[in-house]
């Protein structure tokens, strides 16, 4: 085949996947309501990851041992965690290297970048405590954890299996999560024994979406991917119903969403405060489920 043909062929399917995308966005407005599924029982930790460990008494994105141990009293069995190399590559669990300065540094100023853009040693970061009193975690602590309170592991910012191989066996990789940013990542990752979850960030419209459509409508080898939650419904419903992928959606505190978008257009949330337990969130004004 010439590369003439070969850019008319792909022409062709970017449109035939435009016009199906199209009108199956019609099909959604007019058919959505007819075809939806109960909603999902917000109890049910199969449905719930704890982003960045989970919230405690309030703040979020700790990726600490409270946060972590509060979620796994709470029920949840999915554990997202944020990874980041310290100054001497060392992989610990962090939102940003930012938000861990600002947070466990007494006194810092938001203005000296000196100190709050600093990677400290490992041995730096064992002394810190965040705002005083919750203990940062490395994912070396992380997984000891799950050897004693059993817990998927989800892993964020790390894709990478050569790196991820070195703390994970063959054993256990199949109870760990990964997102990946790459198609080639993912299917790094899957080769290894994870279960590669692929990035496809905030889908707003056709052409977000396209390139990704158009290779799965012939591999069919992306089981999952991780979307924004404001991302268009529309399009990860047929996501779903037409390439067979499944769907976690971050972050997502709000109840409304969870009662009527959770096993239908997405089928995983993360979040930061919801409480399988009493059904509502944590540390907020809470709205009603309807």
């Amino acid at each position: 085949m010439t590369h003439h043909q070969k850019r008319l062929l792909l022409t062709v399917i970017g449109i035939a996947a435009i016009v199906l995308l199209t009108m199956g966005c019609l099909w959604y407005s007019m058919s959505n309501e007819r075809n939806r599924v109960p909603p999902a029982d917000l109890s049910d930790s199969r449905y719930f990851i704890a982003h960045a460990t989970g919230s405690v008494e309030g703040y979020n994105y700790m990726n600490c041992r409270e946060a972590l141990q509060q979620s796994l009293e709470n029920g949840y069995r999915y554990i997202e965690v944020d990874l980041d190399y310290t100054a001497d590559s060392v992989l610990v669990c962090i939102h940003n290297w930012e938000f861990f300065n600002k947070a466990s540094i007494p006194g810092i100023s938001w203005n000296d970048s000196s100190k709050y853009n600093r990677i400290p040693t490992y041995d730096e970061f064992r002394q810190r405590k965040l705002y005083g009193r919750f203990t940062p975690l490395s994912l070396d602590d992380v997984i000891a954890i799950s050897r004693e309170q059993p817990f998927t592991i989800v892993v964020d910012r790390v894709g990478d299996a050569s790196v991820l191989n070195r703390y994970f066996n063959k054993e256990t990789r199949q109870r760990v999560m990964v997102e990946a940013f790459s198609e080639e990542e993912y299917r790094s990752l899957k080769a290894n024994g994870y279960v590669p979850m692929l990035s496809l960030q905030n889908i707003q419209g056709l052409t977000d979406c396209l390139g990704f459509v158009c290779r799965q409508m012939f591999r069919r080898d992306v089981e999952w991917i991780v979307v924004e939650y404001h991302s268009d419904l529309r399009i990860l419903y047929l996501l779903k119903r037409w390439l067979g992928v499944k769907i976690a959606a971050y972050t997502v505190n709000l109840p409304s969403f969870l009662y009527h978008h959770l096993g239908n257009e997405i089928d995983m949330a993360y979040t930061d405060n919801w409480n399988l337990k009493t059904l509502m969130n944590n540390y907020q004004d809470q709205t009603t489920l309807e």
